[in-house]
Order: structure tokens, then C-alpha cells, then sequence
């Protein structure tokens, strides 16, 4: 794809005043409201077609096509499959990255919706949503790119939901003159109409692994004469919640789990592999990284026992996602002061995002926007869906902060 070419830096831009840069803020706002059908529609289409990591071809072209239309400079194929859109302001003043995700789930989505994916992949967690409101963003931004005090560099992340996506922009210089990082997540948890701020700790780190456990092939009916990876599979999934209660002191977080448990296809014949999904979520990193020994230790050592053998490959990792407290005061002044939503405050999590990958270099906000409230399905569950009044909620606390930062 063409990119429309970057400002000079001998481009000037004038500083807004207050007056100004306020009513710069009531006109894009205005504007987002105009643009809600068509952000619905927009994340209704990306809904309708999810992608798994690094493979959201359609998805990052047409955002690629979107950009390119607005007149930002882009760049598409940034750690694999990303795209990034960047938005020439002022060039004395910050420039900030945005970043939404590109990517879906490996789940089939529950029946109902007139929209609904129908194949193996679905968009379970929000992120058709992110695209939709960052987009809207960037076209209510692009209008105004002359009375901007800074540049805005927009971030189509891949590969989000295997920790993998961001590590893979950083290795293509995705954060080249950033100075800081912005990011927006629905939260089925939180009704529509508010939005979490917290400063510091938000969301635990974790590390995600494939694991293969191999015995022998043979006769379901003919035990003694092969290994059975099954049984073995099954004993070293108990076993692993041993760290957690058996292994970490209290008041420790440490999560566990297997996701995933695949052998075989018969009823009468044993697999001579089983492949599991697992991953391991904390808070404190050293806790993390003994962990991760353990895991490795207790494949190999129950695997072995039942005379097996057991490979782990550690496929994913996110740092803790810590906000920075200059960036939420600023950003909550805002959105008070402008009645955008009602803020809260929530404990920190057991999920994770790579988007800390970006925080842990630069200072980075993330914020959670409300779009269910009691009763909801959870992230990740087949029949997760948003109150699609979310998508403009998103786009409107994201363009405020986004204005606020780049002056900030």
C-alpha cells in the first residue's frame, strides 16, 4: 500500500490554547457520536469474520485500506501481521501510540446473534470492538491533524491473545519515537457508562506453554504393553495445582491452568501423544520464574514416572501491566471534568496483555470500559457479546485521553 507521506519536521503546527484545544475536544466528540452507526457496522463486519494471531489477514488489510484513506503514513506487516497508521501533529510535541488488537480466539462462538462467526474462531473478548472505536479515532483525528499539539501513532496489534503479538512489533521498531503508550479494553465485569483507572498494577504477567507427552501407540484393550501418555496427561494436570496449593505461600498469587487436552480419536486406541495448552499467571516475577522451572520439572518427572516422556515449549509471555500514575491522574481529570463515564476503581487482575510489553518501555495507560455488568457472559466464553454502546464509549474515552496526552 501507498503511504501518504509523514509531515516534515520543519512542518509547523500551532499550540492550541485552552479555549481551543477544549473546543477541539467537544468537535471530535461530536463527531464520534455522528460516526456510532457506522463503528457498529464496523465492528459487526470484524465480528463476522474473526482471525487468530498472526494470521488477521483480512482484518489488517482492511484496516491498512481505512488508514490509507484518512492520509497516514502506513506501514503494514509490522511484527508479522501488524499495522500501524501514524498521525503527523505538532512535531515539538509527544508522540503517543494507541493500540488496538487485531486478533480472535481459537472458540466457537454460541448461536444467536445475526452476526455471529461460524466457524472455529471468534471474536470472545472485545477486540472487534477495539478496532471499530480506534478507527473511528483515527478518522475524527485525522480531520484536525493541523490543530494537534502532538502526533498520534495508531497500533493494530497481532496476536494479542497469545502474548505474542506485541514482542513481535517491538522487534520492528514498532515504539521507534514514542513517548508514551494508550490503550482501551471493553470489561464484561463493568456495566456501560463507566471506565477503570488505576494507577500501578493492573494486570498480572503470565506465560503461556505447549506441552507434548508422549507414550506408546497400542490396543485400548492391551494394558502393560505401551506407556499410557493419557493417564500420564491426566495425573501431571493435578499434580501442577500442587504449586499453587502446596507450593505458594499464602498470600502469593499464583494461577495455573491447562486450557486445552487433545490425544487420540478412538474410544479403543490409545495416542501415543497428548498435546496440552497451559499458561501460569503472577504478580511477583521471581514467583513467575519458579514457576515455570516447576512446570518443566513436573512434566518431566510424572511423565517419567509412568514411562513417558514430556516436552514443554513456552510459546508466550506478558510482564505485569502496570499503569502510570501521570497518565491515569491526567487522563481521569478529563474524563471527569468532560462526564464521559463514571470512574472506578477494581483490584488488579489475574488476566494479562502483552500491551505491558509496551508499558514496561515507555509509560502506558490501560483502561477498562464498561460493556456488560452483572450477569454477563465473561470474556472468553462462547457467548460473550458487549452492549454495542461500548464501541462509542471506547472511541470517546480514547480520543479524550489521546487529546489530553499529546498536550500533556
Amino acid at each position: 500500500m501507498s503511504a501518504a507521506p509523514v509531515r516534515s519536521a520543519s512542518s509547523t503546527v500551532a499550540m492550541p490554547s485552552a479555549p481551543a484545544a477544549a473546543a477541539l475536544a467537544a468537535e471530535a466528540d461530536r463527531r464520534l457520536v455522528e460516526l456510532e452507526p457506522q463503528l457498529v457496522r464496523l465492528r459487526r463486519d470484524f465480528h463476522a469474520h474473526p482471525e487468530l494471531g498472526f494470521e488477521e489477514h483480512r482484518t489488517a488489510a482492511e484496516v491498512a485500506r481505512l488508514l490509507g484513506d484518512l492520509g497516514l503514513s502506513v506501514r503494514t506487516g509490522v511484527g508479522r501481521t501488524g499495522v500501524v497508521g501514524d498521525l503527523e501533529g505538532a512535531p515539538s510535541g509527544p508522540r503517543i501510540l494507541v493500540r488496538a488488537e487485531l486478533d480472535a480466539l481459537p472458540v466457537r462462538e454460541a448461536p444467536g446473534s445475526e452476526f455471529a462467526a461460524d466457524g472455529s474462531a471468534a471474536h470472545l473478548c472485545g477486540h472487534d470492538a477495539h478496532l471499530a472505536a480506534l478507527l473511528g479515532v483515527a478518522t475524527v483525528l485525522a480531520a484536525h491533524r493541523d490543530a494537534l499539539p502532538g502526533s498520534v501513532r495508531f497500533c493494530f496489534q497481532p496476536a494479542e491473545e497469545l502474548l505474542a503479538g506485541a514482542a513481535a512489533m517491538l522487534a520492528d521498531g514498532v515504539l521507534d519515537g514514542v513517548d508514551a503508550a494508550l490503550t482501551a479494553h471493553v470489561l464484561a465485569a463493568l456495566p456501560y457508562g463507566t471506565v477503570a483507572i488505576n494507577p500501578g498494577p493492573v494486570l498480572s504477567g503470565a506465560d503461556f506453554f505447549r506441552a507434548t507427552v508422549s507414550g506408546g501407540a497400542g490396543h485400548a484393550g492391551t494394558p502393560g504393553q505401551y506407556a499410557d501418555a493419557v493417564l500420564a496427561s491426566a495425573h501431571i494436570t493435578a499434580v501442577l495445582q500442587a504449586l499453587v496449593a502446596r507450593e505458594t505461600p499464602a498470600g502469593e498469587l499464583l494461577v495455573v491452568g491447562i486450557g486445552s487436552v487433545h490425544g487420540g480419536d478412538a474410544a479403543n486406541a490409545a495416542p501415543e501423544d497428548v498435546a496440552l495448552l497451559g499458561n501460569v499467571r503472577w504478580e511477583d516475577p521471581a514467583a513467575g520464574a519458579r514457576a515455570v522451572r516447576r512446570v518443566g520439572e513436573i512434566f518431566s518427572g510424572v511423565a517419567g514416572a509412568l514411562g513417558c516422556r514430556a516436552r514443554v515449549e513456552w510459546t508466550g509471555h506478558a510482564p505485569v501491566l502496570a499503569n502510570s500514575p501521570r497518565l491515569a491522574s491526567a487522563v481521569r481529570a478529563v474524563i471527569e471534568q468532560d462526564a464521559l463515564a463514571e470512574i472506578v476503581e477494581i483490584p488488579p487482575q489475574t488476566a494479562s496483555d502483552d500491551f505491558a510489553e509496551f508499558s514496561q518501555r515507555v509509560p502506558g495507560l490501560f483502561l477498562g470500559v464498561g460493556c456488560g455488568g452483572p450477569g454477563h457472559a465473561a470474556h472468553h466464553h462462547p457467548r460473550f457479546d458487549i452492549d454495542e454502546r461500548a464501541v462509542l464509549g471506547t472511541a470517546r474515552i480514547l480520543c479524550r485521553a489521546l487529546l489530553r496526552l499529546v498536550d500533556l
